[in-house]
């Protein structure tokens, strides 16, 4: 028997290897090795008290909080895996003084047929000490609304939000903001408005160690319609003797735009301003000075453009009064309002020889040198004679009354002007004639 078994010893050891070699490939054949990649896969992170419970936080640097990973292994195996069965796992208690961490890689199934080669083989962690802050929330709005209507108001659900995170990022929070969109907007608006981190340089700060205790509020928005609004000065005092205010006032600018809600707006046709700046008491030359305008405006009503305070230079004119006098020609006086059933005369006129009647008129030099003396016009009013004297029936005989003339309200008579009015009864005239035919 031991003859039999070392015959040809080589060549059946040759034959066993030879065996076992060919199951091998053919095993490998029918069941090759393979690849299989996957990518962005989380890396879980546990024991986070760890580092938390010393009052420290950390932060995931490079990127480490996610990996690739290549499993190999036989086909029929990796086959069957996919990205949820693979688990990237970072235990905080296992933290090196290097502040990093070992990534151990696995699958849910067959594990121990699988080869597992990560992309990245250690996390890496800054840690800090950990810093809680409260800061304000700055409410604005982006976007331009709907065409002639401004943003009013903008109002918050809640102005201050609490933040903790590693001291050196929070330290560089400088402004929370929260910001809406109002483009195209007509009406009022409420939106839900995700808060933003800002630095002194107003870059946007965003990481994931940086905890809130909200990180959104409401933001309400009011939106006004705008009109543009001509403003009316008034000056206050009287300027010395022999002076007055000239009619128009030269304003920059002369009209603002101002905004409101519809009703509002419908009511305001002009901004009337009586400011004591513009107090002209004795003075004898042009008067310059601002005046704000904000305190005049009706409630419900403000300005519109951000870019002005208010503030509107306004020039005050003084001009010396010119005295001068006309001739009227005595074909422009007229009686009006006469009696029926009299002849109306006037008295100063009966002479033929008398062509005019002179007066003696005061205002600025520009009123003055718009009189024309053949354009004015003298009434002597009898409804007016009546009123002022008690006259309830007329009668034969002379009324003096104050003529009325057709001069601008700019220019003064520097006296009242008077005619005599003669009445004579033309039914008496008729009967006195009557009866002189009658004898005759």
């Amino acid at each position: 028997m031991r003859n039999k078994l070392t015959h040809n010893l080589g060549l059946k050891i040759l034959a066993l290897v030879f065996s076992v070699g060919l199951w091998f490939v053919v095993n490998n054949i029918t069941d090759p090795i393979g690849e299989k990649a996957f990518y962005n896969v989380p890396v879980e992170i546990i024991n986070e008290d760890k580092i938390t419970n010393e009052g420290k936080v950390y932060e995931i640097l490079d990127g480490t909080d996610a990996i690739n990973v290549k499993i190999i292994g036989k086909k029929s195996v990796i086959s069957y895996i996919n990205k949820e069965d693979i688990k990237a796992v970072a235990d905080l208690s296992e933290l090196t003084f290097m502040n990093t961490v070992t990534i151990k890689v696995s699958s849910v199934k067959n594990n121990t047929e699988l080869e597992f080669s990560p992309s990245v083989d250690n996390m890496k962690l800054s840690i800090e000490d950990m810093k809680q802050v409260q800061k304000m929330i700055n409410t604005s709005t982006f976007g331009v609304p709907a065409e002639g209507y401004i943003v009013g108001t903008v109002t918050p659900s809640q102005n201050v939000v609490r933040l903790s995170g590693p001291e050196s990022l929070i330290d560089q929070i400088e402004r929370v903001e929260a910001v809406a969109n109002i483009s195209g907007y007509a009406t009022d608006i409420t939106s839900s408005v995700e808060l933003k981190f800002c630095n002194a340089e107003g870059n946007e700060i965003k990481s994931s160690s940086i905890k809130t205790n909200i990180s959104a509020i409401n933001v309400a928005v009011t939106i006004l319609g705008t009109k543009e609004i001509p403003l009316k000065f008034e000056a206050q005092g009287r300027p010395a003797d022999g002076y007055v205010v000239s009619r128009e006032m030269i304003m920059v600018p002369e009209t603002v735009m101002v905004a409101g809600r519809k009703s509002a707006l419908d009511s305001i046709t002009e901004i009337n301003v009586a400011d004591a700046a513009l107090n002209v008491d004795g003075l004898s030359e042009d008067m310059t000075t601002i005046v704000n305008i904000r305190k005049y405006l009706p409630s419900g009503i403000q300005l519109a453009e951000a870019s002005f305070n208010g503030n509107v230079s306004v020039t005050v004119g003084i001009e010396p009064l010119i005295t001068r006098e006309y001739d009227i020609p005595v074909k422009n006086f007229a009686v009006g309002n006469a009696p029926e059933g009299y002849e109306v005369t006037i008295q100063e006129f009966e002479n033929e020889e008398i062509d005019n009647y002179r007066i003696s008129v005061s205002g600025v030099e520009d009123d003055i040198r718009k009189i024309k003396a053949n354009d004015v016009i003298g009434v002597v009013d009898m409804q007016m004679i009546a009123e002022t004297q008690g006259i309830t029936e007329w009668a034969e005989g002379s009324y003096v009354g104050e003529i009325t003339f057709n001069l601008s309200e700019n220019v003064t008579l520097q006296a009242p002007y008077s005619l005599t009015v003669v009445l004579t009864d033309q039914n008496k005239e008729t009967e006195e004639s009557t009866e002189s035919e009658a004898t005759e």
